[in-house]
């Protein structure tokens, strides 16, 4: 079977459930084919998967549906590092993080450099992480638009779609936390911005699909 490496997932905890989220275009759910997504960096396991939730595209704008919703199926665990996988637990890390004034950090795996090695069944894939600015809200609803401050020598953007976008939460009297502020959906490196949507709407789509699963 062929291989590709393609984007960036994150995992997450919702409402005692983890789901792993990505963008759309980038797991295209209207064709889905066979996906491998690890519970970390080092580990060799692949995740089980169950269900996909999308919303379909003649609903809505093509930017304002860029995500997709995964479920995890718990019963089907098996190893160590999969029940071990850290999740990003929504309740703890959305909030309030318009008008903060810190770094904002993108993590992603960029296709740049990323390639699977069939010799000896490897995939060799490179996490890396962005420092950047925010520039402001997009001319699309719950969209935003950052800017990388540090130099790179990425001649693409590509593969960080499905990237978390996380900045720090700072108060008087308390140690800095970290808030995700949503999950890029494009970029370009040669302007060395990202568009990256809210993570209220993340939120929202998983109330649906925790919606839909109670049924």
């Amino acid at each position: 079977m062929p291989y590709s490496v393609s984007g960036t997932t994150f995992l997450v905890g919702y409402e005692g459930n983890p789901y792993v989220i990505t963008t759309r275009h980038g797991l295209n759910p209207e064709h889905l084919g066979p996906i491998c997504i690890f519970p970390s960096d080092t580990s060799h396991q692949f995740l089980p998967l169950k269900d996909v939730f999308f919303v379909p595209r003649d609903n809505f704008s093509e930017d304002f549906v860029e995500l997709a919703l995964i479920a995890v199926d718990t019963a089907r665990i098996a190893h160590i590092d999969v029940a071990q996988a850290t999740l990003i637990d929504l309740s703890l890390a959305c909030g309030n993080w318009e008008g903060q004034e810190s770094d904002f950090v993108i993590l992603g795996f960029p296709e740049e450099g990323a390639f699977f090695d069939f010799d000896d069944q490897t995939l060799h894939a490179n996490r890396v992480a962005f420092h950047a600015r925010y520039v402001g809200r997009s001319c699309i609803p719950y969209h935003h638009e950052i800017e990388v401050n540090e130099p790179h020598t990425l001649t693409s953007f590509s593969g960080f779609s499905g990237s978390p976008v996380f900045t720090w939460s700072k108060s008087l009297n308390s140690a800095p936390t970290a808030v995700l502020c949503g999950m890029v959906i494009r970029g370009s490196s040669s302007s060395g911005k990202m568009h990256f949507l809210d993570s209220s709407i993340l939120l929202d789509a998983l109330k649906v699909k925790r919606t839909l699963e109670a049924k």
